[in-house]
């Protein structure tokens, strides 16, 4: 069967998470003409502020507030700093060590000549596919967006890399995902409503986006009543995609997106 699709999710530009790789960052521009404090950095024509890499921790160092460190992802640097405000902060920054491969999710800052990184979700890296995943996502995304907007505008990032009228093309699914698609729910007016999408919806709910740890994978079990490993399935499905990220432990995630 062939794999499933998500919905088309609207252009929001900062709330939408892009895989990138330092390199593209650094050559990253800043929208305008002036380069202004506070515009959006454009990758490949499309406009983003929140990214997502995968790298090799050094430099870090521990302070009252905030924890600083640079992420290394073998194609450049880049430094980051992650706000402690509590402690599930804590435990989430004490987790992450020197030398450990990690997943960043955070947002872009500064000007052209001097770009800097604030993080709001650090993971360690345990299954080191993801590491391969994640080049392959930046890769395709980069051949994608420069494949359909040469000489066009600046347009703002919506899922990875595809346009917003289109949902998930075949060029942007992952193969890791394509060979393990979710069952179908049901079939409404002749659509099929697939389990990742009936998942994502759950972790779009108001409450949920705003709940700070976001959701545990046993509300997600109970909501649904399906067995434990088939959510495991979806959830990790949506996860490479970057629609949502862990947050405090492997049990609970967050939605990437913003409502």
């Amino acid at each position: 069967m062939p794999p499933p699709t998500l919905p088309p999710l609207p252009s929001r530009g900062a709330s939408s998470t892009m895989p990138l790789t330092v390199k593209q960052i650094s050559e990253a521009q800043q929208s305008g003409t002036t380069g202004e404090k506070g515009a959006p950095f454009v990758v490949d024509g499309v406009e983003t502020a929140n990214v997502r890499l995968v790298g090799l921790v050094s430099g870090k160092t521990e302070r009252n507030t905030d924890v600083s460190f640079t992420i290394d992802d073998g194609t450049g640097r880049l430094d980051f700093i992650r706000w402690v405000n509590d402690g599930a902060d804590s435990a989430e920054t004490a987790a992450v060590q020197n030398g450990m491969y990690v997943s960043v999710i955070g947002s872009l800052k500064g000007l052209q000549e001097r770009k800097r990184a604030t993080a709001f979700a650090i993971r360690p890296v345990t299954d080191y596919n993801e590491v391969t995943l994640h080049f392959i996502q930046c890769v395709r995304m980069h051949l994608e967006n420069t494949k359909s907007q040469i000489g066009g505008p600046a347009k703002t990032y919506s899922a990875m890399g595809s346009s917003s009228s289109n949902g998930f093309s075949e060029m942007t699914t992952p193969t890791s995902v394509k060979s393990n698609p979710a069952p179908v729910l049901s079939v409404t007016n002749g659509s099929k409503t697939d389990l990742n999408t009936e998942v994502l919806n759950v972790f779009r709910e108001p409450a949920n986006v705003e709940s700070e740890h976001g959701v545990h994978i046993d509300e997600i079990v109970k909501r649904f009543r399906l067995p434990e490993a088939k959510i495991k399935v979806a959830i990790d499905y949506l996860a490479d995609i970057g629609h949502i990220y862990s947050t405090i432990d492997e049990s609970h995630y967050k939605s990437a997106f913003n409502e």
